[in-house]
């Protein structure tokens, strides 16, 4: 590290004087997001809600612009509220919100609360190509849950307007004139919805998760005494407010704690990964989490990277989650960001759903991650936890830790029966902070839910209390921390000439070096005799698929007619097929 005097140089001026604290953060006493905004701006309207960088670029004052004081925020949300008033949304409406991370988009989702109605974001389309996959999902949100408007950019306004208005929503676009609120919903009954929460992964399959104020605030709480959250503390975040752990750990947690937050937009850190690092540094960040395949991105060009001055020494936990944590990853990370003052013990994987608001489990604060070197073959085939019989069967699980405060953990066999510790099975959660259901599906939530324990769709096994996940039960593919079913993909593929239908197979198999998921495509065809054919079938496969769905394969694997590992029935045998590519037994 270079000296303290260059290093103190880059702190934003409101951090430079922090020093850690002990003492624990206080949550709001408020029912609702609404009372806890007018709650907060009556207590403290100079203090910093959110730091949001990218709104600074160009400023002359960068240090000044990139504030939004808890005063601002309130009178920002009472524009946005009375301009969604005006068109036409009232208590408990549905409004989506298309905007990325920006002042507009924080002051939209704190006036719909004011006026109490219910917010839903989607995604906007970062490039012209995409516009078509997000009116897809746009619309695929209208016909699940009914909304009255959409907010989004005035680029989008044109598109919005010819495709939605005829469906009956009004388009309102930022920026939002002054405005107030008149009644703000501050007296709603907790137990009415805060926001819904759309599922990521393809657009038919997108579940509308619904969050009360009531689970909301209870996600909120978890979350602070699981860190636990200290006075002097802030959350950095580049994660999509789409997301849960964007939205509810990035937004909504600290604001709820009198906390600020630092949030910057997803491109942002997809296109240059150093800025995650220079933004915690720069507002002495303590708290900031990601997706596994994020730890890993940065480790992995750490050394193409700037990093002259950087000081992580203020980053007490690192949140690793969102999909399975690689131990690989982990020690990749902590070798390439100790010498930058990133403490081992500040790695800290964990486990969490939208379903829950946000957070299931955390490994223990100031404790080294815990890795369990185990029998790959006592897991994959016996469904249990045993020391390996020799260097090739062993495989390393990380501990996703303990539950948080009012999460309960079980892994059950078929029949729900607990089982247990070292054995796996289905990883259960049930919680305080529960969903409301799956907006307009009673019959999938009553599958999920059951006597208040939510079935995940993940396999796992407990150790000592601790959470460790092995899999998922379900068909699902997650790349970069999104889940992603295999149907839409395996039928745009099929449509090409050349792939015998009912002979595609869509996986997700884990790459070390990129730490996520890769998705495959293994189709069958009487073309994989020849290489030169079978590799233009390939990239035109992968090109259907990249316009059908957006993503885009890392690899097409053509192969003869029966390849694919199916059931009785006919039906393609995912998972075992993922694990005969990792093992290379596809040819």
């Amino acid at each position: 590290m270079t000296s303290t005097t260059s290093t103190r140089a880059a702190v934003h001026p409101d951090r430079r004087e922090w020093r850690p604290d002990s003492a624990p953060a206080r949550m709001t006493d408020a029912r609702t997001l609404a009372a806890a905004l007018v709650d907060r701006a009556a207590r403290e309207p100079g203090a910093v809600a959110y730091y949001l960088p990218e709104a600074a670029e160009g400023a002359g004052a960068p240090d000044e612009a990139d504030r939004m004081t808890v005063g601002q925020l309130h009178e920002r949300a009472h524009a946005a509220g009375a301009a969604l008033a005006a068109a036409g949304l009232g208590r408990g409406d549905r409004v989506v919100m298309c905007l990325d991370t920006s002042p507009e988009l924080v002051a939209a989702l704190y006036g719909a609360a004011l006026l109490g109605a219910v917010p839903m974001l989607a995604e906007p389309p970062l490039t012209v190509g995409r516009r078509k996959l997000w009116l897809d999902r746009v619309t695929h949100m209208v016909e699940v849950a009914g909304p009255t408007a959409v907010v989004c950019d005035e680029m989008l306004r044109e598109a919005a307007e010819e495709s939605l208005a005829p469906l009956g929503l009004a388009v309102v676009c930022p920026p939002f004139a002054a405005g107030t609120v008149e009644q703000p919903a501050v007296e709603a009954d907790p137990e009415e919805l805060a926001l819904i929460q759309f599922s990521s992964g393809t657009t038919s399959s997108a579940k509308g998760i619904m969050l009360s104020h009531r689970g909301v605030f209870a996600a909120a709480h978890s979350i602070g005494e699981g860190i636990p959250y200290r006075r002097g503390d802030i959350m950095i975040s580049w994660l999509p407010l789409h997301h849960d752990m964007g939205m509810v750990a990035g937004l909504l947690s600290t604001f709820l704690h009198d906390l600020p937050s630092a949030l910057f937009r997803p491109l942002s850190f997809a296109t240059r990964p150093q800025i995650w690092l220079r933004t915690i540094h720069r507002y002495r960040g303590t708290v900031s989490a990601a997706p596994n395949f994020a730890y890993r991105l940065v480790a992995s060009t750490a050394h193409r990277m700037d990093l002259a001055g950087l000081d992580l020494s203020c980053w007490r936990s690192a949140f690793n989650g969102a999909e399975v944590v690689e131990a690989g990853t982990v020690r990749d990370f902590t070798r390439a960001m100790r010498p930058h003052g990133f403490r081992p013990e500040s790695m800290r994987p964990c486990y969490g759903m939208a379903e829950l608001g946000l957070a299931a489990s955390f490994a223990p604060a100031d404790s080294l991650p815990r890795v369990e070197v185990l029998s790959r073959t006592g897991m994959a085939d016996r469904g249990v936890a045993v020391p390996p019989v020799s260097e090739q069967d062993a495989q390393e699980y990380v501990s996703s830790g303990l539950p948080v405060p009012g999460i309960r953990i079980r892994v059950t066999d078929a029949e729900d029966r607990e089982l247990a510790e070292g054995h796996s099975g289905a990883v259960q959660v049930a919680s305080d902070s529960m969903m409301n259901g799956y907006y307009g599906m009673p019959e999938r939530t009553a599958e999920d839910l059951r006597d208040g324990w939510l079935n995940t769709g993940d396999l796992g096994f407990c150790l000592d209390g601790e959470l460790f996940v092995t899999g998922r039960s379900k068909d699902v593919v997650i790349i970069a921390g999104g889940n992603y079913q295999p149907q839409p993909l395996e039928l745009a593929a099929t449509a090409v000439e050349g792939v015998r239908p009912g002979g595609v197979a869509a996986v997700g198999v884990l790459d070390a070096v990129q730490g996520t998921e890769r998705l495959v495509l293994v189709v069958e065809s009487r073309l994989h005799s020849d290489p030169e054919e079978a590799a233009l079938l390939g990239k035109r496969v992968e090109q259907a698929v990249s316009r059908a769905t957006g993503l885009t394969p890392a690899e097409v694997v053509v192969v003869p007619r029966k390849t694919l590992p199916k059931t009785s029935s006919g039906k393609a045998q995912r998972p075992l097929l993922a694990r005969m590519l990792a093992e290379g037994k596809i040819p």
